[in-house]
């Protein structure tokens, strides 16, 4: 019978990092967050896996010009949808738990049933907006963009009310419901119609793959609505909802701006993309971004459980606990992402050649953007921090300039550089709004939130 290991018995260097990870897990407060990032991270991973694997065979089959299209609309989508919510996917999280907590449950009741009702609104009131903006600019757009938008546009209040059910799940501690259908169910179900139409008539195109995400969109939203509204009919107490909608409201409209301003900080570089250059160059870019996207599940997993623990302390008003928890959360962060960005760079024309021949080009693309990334690993979720304490305002500001700074370079650099400006534009201002964050922790807070800064707090 085999006996374990004497850890005296690895290597020193292994025995040292062995050591290091048991003394940081022993902290309470960072082991209940690792281990319960656990899940998320797994989640994540696959659904990473799937991400690549379906954007791989939607290039495949529909060539980098058609793909180009797909991805150019389906950025619209996203930005609209995650906008369209105004807060209440993020909010939810601070409401339930409070009214379960202290047993508040007409409350509760209705804030669930005015998150999927105001919401439902919001969707369908930004995809009217935006069907009137492609129809008054059809004669700017290029003919190929002006279906695939109109398309696009009805998937927006599917994809906003399915936000804010992540949202409502996370509240309630479901992380399975919560990520499963944006993360896993939805991308094969996007790549399961796509490959349908393309087994049937032989080819995929731009319109035919927008009509497949909102059928996926919609399907994944249905079974997502009634497994949770079953889950939560058993889990708290029947009551009549009461309302306290303008309450809501103005909590929520903060959370939406930060969030907006990352978004459009973040897909800034398609965007503009779209107006200088062709639908292939947009496709090889994206399917550059979709492959560093594999390195943020790490900052991703870690975050959705260290962030209830920022309020925590900072409500205790421990500031020691608060600097060394920080500290530990970015190491947690940055080594593992660093060691991700590296093996992606090293694979990375691999990847891109998945895609189909045009897409090695991106390969110069993977190196800037992962700059970017990496930088904001660096000072790990610190936005997160600045909200959990108080401070969700300055976190806004500093995002609205960095997406007015990436637009500026945007602008200046794609005209002359192409795809390699609009990667520097985006991974300057990622490292730009990192570095800003950074100092307004450190000012306000006392707190040192970069990767090789000492876990002491300031004086």
């Amino acid at each position: 019978m085999m006996t374990p290991m004497d850890a005296s018995a690895l290597p020193q260097p292994f025995r040292r990092i062995g050591e290091t990870i048991a003394a940081r897990l022993a902290d309470g407060h960072l082991g209940e967050v690792v281990r319960g990032a656990g899940l998320v991270m797994a989640i994540r991973i696959a659904g990473a896996a799937i991400a690549l694997l379906s954007q791989v065979l939607l290039a495949r089959w529909m060539g980098a010009f058609e793909y180009g299209i797909f991805a150019y609309v389906w950025v619209w989508v996203i930005i609209l949808g995650i906008l369209a919510p105004m807060g209440f996917g993020t909010s939810t999280l601070r409401f339930v738990p409070d009214y379960r907590v202290n047993g508040k449950w007409r409350r509760l009741a209705g804030i669930l049933d005015a998150s999927w009702r105001i919401v439902l609104v919001l969707g369908l009131a930004f995809m009217a907006a935006g069907l009137l903006a492609v129809l008054a600019f059809r004669d700017e757009l290029q003919p190929y963009y002006v279906l695939p938008l109109v398309l696009a546009m009805l998937c927006v209040p599917g994809f906003a009310l399915g936000d804010t059910l992540e949202g409502t799940a996370r509240a309630f501690g479901w992380v399975g419901l919560a990520y499963l259908p944006t993360y896993i169910i939805r991308p094969l179900g996007i790549v399961l119609v796509g490959g349908i139409v393309y087994l049937v008539t032989g080819e995929l195109s731009g319109v035919a793959a927008v009509a497949g995400a909102l059928a996926a969109t919609l399907a994944t939203l249905t079974g997502q609505r009634l497994l949770l509204s079953r889950r939560i009919a058993t889990a708290i107490p029947r009551a009549k909802p009461i309302h306290h909608t303008k309450y809501w409201i103005a909590a929520s409209m903060p959370m939406v701006l930060s969030e907006g301003l990352y978004l459009v900080l973040l897909n800034t570089d398609i965007v503009l993309l779209g107006y200088f250059v062709n639908p292939q160059e947009v496709g090889i870019y994206f399917a550059a971004t979709r492959i560093v996207n594999l390195i943020v599940f790490i900052y991703f997993a870690v975050a959705a459980r260290a962030v209830p623990k920022f309020a925590e302390l900072h409500a205790m008003n421990d500031r020691a606990g608060l600097q060394a928890f920080v500290h530990n959360i970015i190491q947690w962060i940055f080594w593992p992402t660093l060691a991700a960005a590296a093996i992606i760079l090293l694979g990375g024309r691999f990847a891109l050649g998945l895609f189909g021949q045009d897409f090695s080009a991106g390969f110069p693309l993977l190196a800037i953007l992962m700059l970017g990334f990496v930088a904001r690993a660096s000072t790990g979720p610190i936005e997160y921090l600045l909200n959990m304490t108080g401070h969700q305002n300055v976190t806004s500001i500093v995002y609205g300039g960095a997406a007015a700074l990436n637009i500026a370079l945007n602008l200046i650099l794609v005209p002359r550089f192409g795809l390699m400006g609009a990667a520097s534009a985006t991974a300057i201002a990622l490292a730009s709004a990192s570095l800003c964050l950074f100092l307004i922790v450190r000012r306000r807070l006392g707190i040192n939130a970069f990767v090789l800064c000492p876990s002491g707090a300031t004086k």
